[in-house]
């Protein structure tokens, strides 16, 4: 193939989304986080193939102070996604556990110390039960400063997991509609990232 440098480089959609996602955590996040001089770790739930590997791995490093400091635990039930994000993400300090996502606490030796637990398009639209006790898992994986953030596609699944959540005794510290983000051409009202929220346990 020949390439035309007088003609615009092809845009990477993904890579637009972690960048507004990027630029996203850093102003949601970054105000509520507490890391009292100890290392950042991540829980990433029902994660895919992880897109938000890298992302969640640089803002979590900046936070902290430095990316070895930083580290992530990504799970999801789908064999291949997370074979994918291992072939991918190797490199990152991260585990890509083969996991239900509902009985993440079977893991003990994980421990419950995690300072972000992170669902990106949380799915609660399908599943409703299922989705709480997600959210249940993952909050009993926080530490006592830790930060519970969801992104959602849509406006109404939003209200309904906020809902969930602190019916589930978690607040919710903000809530922000992601300006700019990429609109789904099959879907209409749907986008990535749409929504982002940050929550914690009610102190």
């Amino acid at each position: 193939m020949i390439i035309d440098p007088s003609q615009p480089s092809p845009i990477d959609p993904i890579a637009q989304d972690m960048r507004r996602l990027e630029d996203t955590l850093k102003s949601v996040v970054t105000p509520h986080l507490q890391l009292p001089g100890k290392d950042l770790r991540i829980l990433n739930l029902a994660c895919g193939r992880c897109d938000e590997a890298e992302t969640l791995i640089k803002v979590g490093g900046e936070l902290a102070g430095a990316p070895s400091q930083v580290e992530m635990v990504a799970a999801d039930i789908r064999i291949r996604e997370i074979r994918q994000a291992r072939e991918r993400f190797g490199h990152l300090p991260a585990k890509f556990l083969i996991e239900d996502a509902t009985k993440i606490d079977s893991h003990g030796e994980l421990g419950d110390d995690f300072g972000l637990v992170f669902l990106r398009h949380q799915n609660f639209w399908h599943g409703q039960e299922i989705w709480k006790k997600i959210f249940d898992q993952g909050t009993a994986k926080l530490d006592k400063n830790g930060l519970l953030v969801i992104t959602s596609y849509f406006d109404k699944e939003h209200r309904l997991a906020l809902k969930a959540l602190e019916e589930l005794g978690i607040e919710v510290v903000e809530s922000r509609r992601t300006k700019g983000s990429r609109a789904l051409a099959d879907a209409p009202g749907k986008s990535v990232d749409r929504w982002v929220a940050v929550l914690r346990r009610k102190k």
